[in-house]
């Protein structure tokens, strides 16, 4: 092989490394995030996360259907979403049990779906989200090399023939612009003329 051609192995490393590297900004761009900040709703009729009967929180069209590697279009515009919509959708993201399943990793039982209990505060949303990027991590550290091209087969559904790599940029994409998104959203806030005049959230 010639030496000017990268190495599948080295475009591994490249992509795990650019994942890493993706969290610790979506860290340091939700360091310090408040319970206000989380559910606030900068225009009405947000999709957010809300207190159910039984006292847990859901996240709203928690049961709508997602597509994984290719946008469904359709009439209409989607909810605007709060950083609580946009963090929990996030985690699921990174925790996703679908992601070992697809990948043809064994781990043990755990990670998160958007029907879950979702977290009631930003503190408990932010560790959340460590415990999903760390089950991510673990299984793209175990793919091997060899896996990242073979196709994901039947497990995946629609996305039988689609190869692994390509679950893995897909997630890695959801991970940039989500991040920033949050980002964005605290700009939001913290310029938001009408925050002084509103109550604090009450959870």
């Amino acid at each position: 092989m010639p030496s000017n051609i990268p190495r599948v192995s080295d475009a591994r490393a490249d992509i795990m490394a650019l994942s890493e590297y993706v969290y610790e900004r979506t860290q340091r761009r939700i360091e310090g995030l408040t319970d206000d900040e989380y559910f606030w709703e900068p225009v009405p009729g947000c999709c957010t996360i809300r207190r159910t009967g039984s006292g847990t929180y859901r996240a709203d069209d928690a049961d709508r259907p997602v597509a994984i590697l290719h946008p469904v279009t359709g009439a209409g515009n989607p909810p605007f979403t709060t950083i609580a919509w946009r963090l929990w959708h996030l985690t699921e993201t990174y925790g996703g049990r679908r992601n070992p399943q697809w990948l043809g990793v064994e781990r043990p039982p755990g990670g998160f779906e958007r029907d879950d209990p979702a977290p009631g505060t930003a503190d408990e949303a932010i560790g959340a989200l460590d415990r999903a990027h760390a089950f991510w991590r673990d299984v793209l550290q175990e793919l091997p090399v060899a896996s990242w091209w073979e196709p994901m087969g039947s497990i995946a559904g629609p996305y039988s023939e689609e190869d692994k790599a390509s679950l893995v940029l897909h997630q890695l994409d959801e991970q940039i612009h989500h991040g920033a998104e949050l980002g964005v959203l605290r700009d939001l806030y913290l310029h938001d003329p009408a925050r002084s005049a509103r109550p604090a959230h009450q959870a």
